[in-house]
């Protein structure tokens, strides 16, 4: 009989948990697990066809207008299932499904994505504590921020996300004597990626010759166009939206930069580092355990748009050789600490024992 592991969600955004929990999810069905999404928002922002690839989802509905029925769908899609494991991505899907392990018995391991437990969330976490099989968490910084703060105990597992390793052929990146020196963010325009910050560090800056990529999603209502205005730094900021693919801008950028002023664990700064580039990222836990670590750039002081623009600037007046090096070391940190492969492999075997551990428990 194939295991079963059912995965839960908040949503299905396009995040870095979202990522590396679709993955995981692809990479067991090869293995020829049977896996099942429960996503606790119908927000799906993947081109995948889950028909197609042998993964139903169930997305739940607007949970202001029926929350006894969502409740009630939650039950029955995993009764039906019967999970031998059920993984849990972000904390209102670690509370839930602690709620139904009570009723159903699976094994759970619950995945921690950030260090900073919401205070929306802070009372039924710590009331539900301890209901988990184990907890992992995606950096050692969440890890012990959570310890510290008695959020857990200290037998939890860190298993790093995931990053593909691309195959480049040459690392230099070519440019003219006149040409702008290019800087590339990749990160949707959410409250945590603090852009102004950035914002107000290019205008600090912006009679030099540089431009900053920014590829990430944003609406009408959380536009920046208005603010970059404001500033005046059209000429230096090139925002794109999302793109699917975002190789080709990683490829041709000098330097990537990120404001954030709260993180997991960046997929965006794995990525960059993952095409050896040189990196300057503010300085919250997950930005200082890598950089520190990889010796792949500089930090800056959170929401300090001074600083940030030194270290812009900083990186800039570096030579061409100087920030290869840099780069180099990142994607040999990235390399040795988050191949796709090693981190699947590190899930899978996580999953092994506790998927047996049930079967044991089932045949008693």
């Amino acid at each position: 009989m194939n295991r079963k592991v059912l995965f839960m969600t908040s949503s299905m955004s396009k995040g870095g948990a979202e990522t590396q929990l679709i993955k995981l999810a692809l990479f067991l069905k090869s293995l020829n697990f049977e896996i099942c999404i429960i996503s606790l928002k119908p927000i799906n922002e993947f081109e995948i066809d889950y028909e197609k690839e042998g993964i139903p989802v169930l997305f739940i509905q607007d949970w202001s207008k029926n929350p006894i029925k969502n409740l009630q769908l939650i039950y029955a899609k995993i009764k039906a299932f019967k999970p031998d494991v059920l993984i849990a991505f972000m904390f209102i899907a670690i509370i839930f499904a602690r709620i139904y392990k009570l009723i159903f018995k699976y094994k759970l391991i619950s995945s921690v994505r950030i260090g900073v437990l919401p205070q929306k969330w802070f009372l039924p976490y710590l009331l539900s504590n301890g209901l988990d099989d184990v907890l992992v968490y995606n950096s050692k910084a969440s890890k012990l921020n959570f310890e510290k703060k008695l959020f857990a105990d200290k037998n939890g597992l860190v298993i790093n996300n995931g990053i593909s390793i691309p195959e480049i052929q040459d690392y230099q990146v070519k440019k003219t004597e006149n040409e702008p020196f290019i800087w590339v963010c990749l990160a949707h325009f959410r409250w945590n990626k603090d852009y102004n910050t950035l914002f107000k560090a290019i205008h600090l800056i912006k009679d030099l010759n540089f431009r900053v990529d920014i590829i990430g999603e944003y609406t009408e209502k959380n536009s920046p166009l208005e603010y970059i205005k404001s500033l005046n730094i059209e000429s230096h900021v090139n925002v794109l939206g999302f793109k699917q693919n975002v190789s080709q801008y990683l490829q041709s950028a000098d330097a990537f930069v990120l404001s954030s002023f709260s993180e997991g664990m960046p997929n965006a700064l794995l990525e960059a580092m993952a095409y050896a580039k040189p990196v300057v990222v503010s300085d919250i836990d997950c930005n200082v355990e890598i950089v520190n670590e990889s010796k792949c750039g500089f930090l800056f002081k959170c929401s300090d748009e001074h600083e940030l623009a030194k270290r812009m600037l900083e990186m800039m007046n570096l030579s061409a050789t100087q920030r290869l090096n840099l780069g180099i070391l990142g994607r040999s940190y990235i390399e040795n600490n988050f191949a796709e492969k090693n981190v699947l492999n590190d899930w899978l075997n996580l999953i092994d024992q506790y998927s047996n551990d049930r079967a044991l428990i089932l045949s008693k």
